[in-house]
């Protein structure tokens, strides 16, 4: 198993940690001092004040204290960004999206209730539908770029906001996509990167303005069990994807500066034991890395799970981990995309067959059994009438 790197915590801090349950996504703050978690099943988020040392030949990573932000805006929180260092943007997969103040860090770990600086609503106007993981670039023009996967949706919409208020949002990626669960932005901005639950890989989009919900994906990594949290390397020829499904994260590279075809890993490394992956495997979807975020100043890779929910590891070393390991060569993993996408089409196909059959069968169950349920409840409330009856009787 591949060494995570220490971290330190006060008490207050280490049992706020341990507390969080079912973690989503994770994100560091702009300035490198605040980290945030998405707690889905206790409807709030975690914000730590943390501090990494690079003096060292290891980074070192301390957390010194935090808030515990709960809302009424937040109905199963999943995924979590900056605007700025003191404006979430958290998207709930039971609601909408909300921007959300946050109190300084506290070294005791106080918990806040706030009010949203603004919601954005799940509907038509907005694209937005089950809305999970999200990220955030800043323009040049003050204005920020917010992509949004939809899990219902099966979409990425984009966001453009101006402060707290959304200027414009449009459905941005559409096909192929089935359940997407994670998504990220190159740093040159080229490149588009989308975890894709339901086919097992992630999908890789050239970000030009040509791009529209019906482009084609010009890459797409495989081997992949459940993919969610990714993320870039610094000069964005690696790319990091945390997976659900297993006590892994993936190691991809590019070709040069390029995505496009099909690639297989440059390596998997476990980064869990095997008794803690078991213990949050409730399902086949569960147990392994789901957010995931890379500290861009220090290289400090962070994932989190619900039964290991925060662990930190050095990028570098990762990387020298990545390719001693081998893996296969560019030409190996330049496998054939439009028997890729063939593929994924006919995934989707059979899943949307599957769950109209599942409908259907909940239709024609529900057909079936309504005339019983309705005449069992008339005899409910006749026997409950002649009980009363002969109660007033006697």
């Amino acid at each position: 198993m591949f060494p995570a790197l220490a971290f330190t915590a006060p008490p207050g801090v280490a049992h706020a940690v341990g507390s969080l349950g079912r973690t989503e996504d994770v994100r560091f703050s702009p300035g490198r001092r605040r980290l945030a978690i998405a707690s889905f099943f206790l409807n709030r988020i975690a914000v730590f004040d943390v501090q990494i040392s690079s003096a060292r030949e290891v980074p070192h990573v301390a957390l010194t204290g935090g808030v515990l932000v709960s809302s009424p805006a937040l109905r199963s929180p999943h995924g979590v960004d900056f605007l700025d260092e003191s404006t979430l943007v958290v998207t709930s997969r039971d609601g909408d999206v909300s921007l959300l103040a946050l109190p300084p860090g506290d070294r005791e770990v106080s918990a806040h209730v706030v009010a949203p600086l603004a919601r954005w609503p799940a509907d038509t106007t907005t694209g937005l539908s089950a809305p999970g993981s999200v990220t955030v670039t800043h323009g040049h023009d003050g204005r920020c770029e917010i992509l949004i996967c939809n899990n219902a949706g099966h979409t990425v919409t984009r966001h453009l906001a101006e402060g707290h208020a959304l200027a414009s949002s449009r459905v941005l990626l559409r096909k192929h996509l089935a359940i997407p669960d994670g998504v990220c932005v190159s740093p040159d901005r080229r490149w588009i990167a989308v975890s894709n639950h339901t086919t097992h890989n992630v999908l890789l989009y050239e970000n030009t303005p040509a791009l529209h919900a019906g482009s084609e994906p010009e890459g797409i990594l495989r081997r992949l069990y459940y993919p969610h949290g990714l993320r870039f390397s610094a000069d964005g020829r690696h790319l990091f994807v945390a997976d659900a499904g297993a006590p892994c994260l993936h190691v991809y590279a590019a070709d040069g500066e390029e995505w496009r075809g099909v690639h297989l890993p440059l390596a998997t490394v476990r980064i869990m034991d095997d008794a803690t992956f078991r213990k949050g495997q409730l399902n086949p979807q569960e147990g392994g890395p789901k957010g995931l975020d890379i500290d861009p100043g220090a290289d400090v890779l962070v994932v989190t799970s619900e039964c290991q929910p925060l662990a930190f590891f050095d990028v570098p070393t990762l990387l020298d981990h990545a390719r001693a390991a081998g893996g296969s060569s560019p030409e190996a993993r330049r496998l054939d995309l439009s028997h890729e996408l063939t593929v994924m089409q006919e995934i989707r196909s059979l899943t949307a067959a599957t769950a109209d059959a599942r409908a259907l069968q909940t239709s024609l169950s529900w057909r079936v059994t309504a005339p019983l349920r309705r005449i069992r409840a008339a005899f409910r409330r006749d026997s409950s009438r002649g009980r009363r009856d002969g109660a007033t009787t006697r």
